[in-house]
């Protein structure tokens, strides 16, 4: 297992008891995360994370996303990972995804 590593040049939105903040994408062992102020939060393939009452919202990302046999949100580089579905990446990256 590798250590969390920051992702240059992309980010997420994330919605938080209706409050929207823009946060830095990490990546760590292929799986996705967002930095909030306490450490950081798993992202899913269906825009949930691993924090009660917090959503993902947007996220820009450059490359293949994916999702593993859990839902957890991925890239190609994790175990076990799957491309997601072009409808179900184009909500998570907005109406550019192609």
């Amino acid at each position: 297992m590798g250590f969390f590593k920051h992702v240059e040049g992309e980010a997420a939105i994330v919605v938080i008891k209706g409050v929207y903040k823009q946060v830095d994408l990490y990546e760590r062992d292929g799986f996705l995360y967002a930095k909030t102020a306490g450490g950081f939060v798993r992202l899913m393939a269906d825009g949930s994370t691993t924090k009660d009452k917090m959503r993902l919202d947007y996220m820009s990302w450059n490359g293949e996303l994916c999702r593993d046999g859990m839902g957890r949100l991925c890239t190609s580089d994790a175990t076990g990972a799957k491309s997601l579905e072009a409808p179900k990446a184009q909500l998570l990256l907005g109406s550019s995804a192609e």
